[in-house]
């Protein structure tokens, strides 16, 4: 599931940029449409045959992909230098482009096999609305929000087409480059088909939205038994593999001190699964109320409201899985949860 659209995919194309990260490696900054962020970071990295790009944004509007060209040719590069799209993860802001940049150019596409939580809307638009909707319904969301969060708008508008990989990107594989090999480090959670890249002769790491200057709290389910613990899991991933001493994330600036970036993941993903668990002391409830009590979703603006009751499913199932949490059905359908024992709250 992935909530409601922009409101317009219209970008301003002198909003792009490039920045130097080092010789033969370029971030580039992509406008996109969303209120709650204005860009995403793609990656521009240097090859005996030309560039590979690191993720190319949204597509929706023809001002996203002049959006594109508009940052590599601030770095002095064109469209036509690219030869190799690499998917950190296949979402709207990362592969949105990709379908149109193939229909353009001879490219080889790298990404996770595993896409069907995304592709599988352009494939069959209806039965995902419906599947959605059932999704939305069981766990408890009112009648009012069911549309916004069951609306396939976002995956139908923002990406110009299924982009299916010619190479998969799996644990252990590198892709050569002008600064030595990047090798995947597969990180599902905040989605499944969610990948890391690392150079360690360089000590640097592409990491989509793992890690961000601010947590990012959005979790993708209805795909794997279990996002959350994924999510977790790919944290200590990263860590292990060095850490890297830069990240290059999907939002934002690079960050350096990596182990207190993981850190401090670790430590609000430990925070608000407390939030959750603690919610249920005041009773068995529904997803949607957990969620409302834990981060006043009920409250919320429909996008925030969408993303607080998707990471308190994903919470939820982790808890489930470690039998802290029992779940049940009403007879309305609705999965309603409540504490196998009388905790006292997370510290």
């Amino acid at each position: 599931m992935s909530g409601p659209p922009p409101a317009s995919w219209a970008v301003d194309p002198d909003q792009a940029g490039a920045r130097l990260v080092q010789d033969g490696l370029w971030r580039l900054r992509i406008p996109v449409g969303w209120e709650q962020f204005d860009h995403v970071n793609a990656y521009a990295i240097e090859h005996s045959g030309g560039i590979l790009l690191v993720d190319c944004g949204t597509a929706g509007d023809p001002s996203c992909a002049m959006a594109l060209e508009r940052a590599l040719a601030d770095a002095d590069l064109r469209l036509e230098d690219v030869t190799d799209l690499i998917v950190t993860h296949v979402h709207s802001d990362h592969v949105g482009l990709a379908a149109e940049l193939r229909r353009r150019l001879p490219i080889t596409i790298w990404a996770h096999p595993y896409d069907d939580h995304t592709y599988s809307v352009l494939e069959d638009p209806q039965g995902t609305y419906e599947r959605r909707v059932e999704l939305a319904r069981r766990a408890g969301a009112p009648e009012g929000r069911i549309e916004a969060f069951a609306t396939v708008r976002e995956e139908l508008e923002g990406i110009s087409g299924i982009a299916k990989p010619n190479r998969p990107l799996l644990d252990g594989v590198e892709i050569d480059s002008a600064l030595g090999p990047w090798r995947v480090i597969e990180t599902p959670g905040h989605s499944p088909s969610h990948v890391c890249l690392v150079q360690p002769d360089h000590e640097l790491a592409i990491v989509g939205d793992l890690l961000c200057a601010a947590y990012i709290i959005w979790m993708e389910y209805g795909w794997t038994p279990d996002p959350a613990g994924e999510q977790r899991n790919s944290f200590a991933r990263i860590a292990a593999a060095g850490p890297p001493a830069l990240v290059l994330p999907g939002h934002g600036r690079p960050l350096g001190e990596v182990d207190a970036l993981v850190a401090s993941h670790q430590a609000e993903f430990a925070r608000r699964l407390g939030l959750v668990r603690d919610a249920l002391i005041e009773g068995p409830a529904t997803a949607y109320e957990v969620a409302d009590r834990a981060f006043g979703a009920g409250s919320a603006e429909d996008v925030l409201a969408f993303e607080h009751l998707g990471e308190t499913v994903c919470f939820l199932r982790l808890l489930t899985r470690e039998h802290a949490v029992a779940q049940d059905q009403d007879d309305g359908g609705r999965n309603r949860f409540r504490l196998t024992a009388d905790p006292a709250p997370a510290q």
